[in-house]
């Protein structure tokens, strides 16, 4: 499992590394002042985008997670297909840019395998105050504690909401 984070961070370092590069040598070989500065100045936007998705992704909010990852995969789309698009007189910034890709590709990869592996991991510990459950039994028992309902009505339905049996009585001769 650690290896496959110290690939996943390698990866992504190499990858915004050849990304910028891939900028750099392309927007290097762009002739005409006019030209020059408007190309440089979408690949520095281009390259502020896959940086602050980068960031986002290692945040702990899961919706700036979601942008982050966003960010990164759209502008690393389209450093590619405008890498692509001038494949034939910026063939270096291409093939570096497409490497570039890749191994944003093989970080996902990893990241896939690691989000397998904690799934089914025995030692996988749920954050029980994630989960749903717990919270409506919480809510449940503060209902029971300001005596809105009895304490045999709270533990029905807690056992309801777990999904577990009651407990059985012993039998009465």
């Amino acid at each position: 499992m650690k290896l496959f984070k110290i690939l996943r961070s390698t990866f992504l370092v190499l990858a915004m590394i050849l990304f910028l590069a891939s900028l750099v040598v392309c927007g290097v070989n762009v002739e005409g002042d006019a030209l020059f500065f408007a190309t440089i100045s979408a690949y520095v936007g281009l390259y502020a985008l896959a940086t602050v998705g980068v960031f986002l992704m290692t945040s702990a909010n899961d919706t700036a997670k979601r942008v982050g990852h966003a960010l990164a995969i759209s502008s690393f789309t389209i450093g590619l297909a405008i890498s692509l698009m001038f494949v034939t007189s910026y063939s270096v910034a291409a093939v570096i840019m497409l490497i570039s890709v890749v191994l944003m590709a093989l970080q996902y990869l990893c990241m896939f395998v690691l989000a397998v592996m904690k799934k089914h991991s025995p030692d996988a510990t749920e954050n029980p105050n994630e989960d749903i459950r717990v919270i409506r039994v919480r809510e449940w028992k503060h209902i029971m504690e300001e005596g809105i309902i009895s304490a045999e009505e709270y533990e029905q339905k807690r056992t309801q909401i777990l999904g577990i049996s009651a407990p059985s009585e012993p039998e009465k001769d």
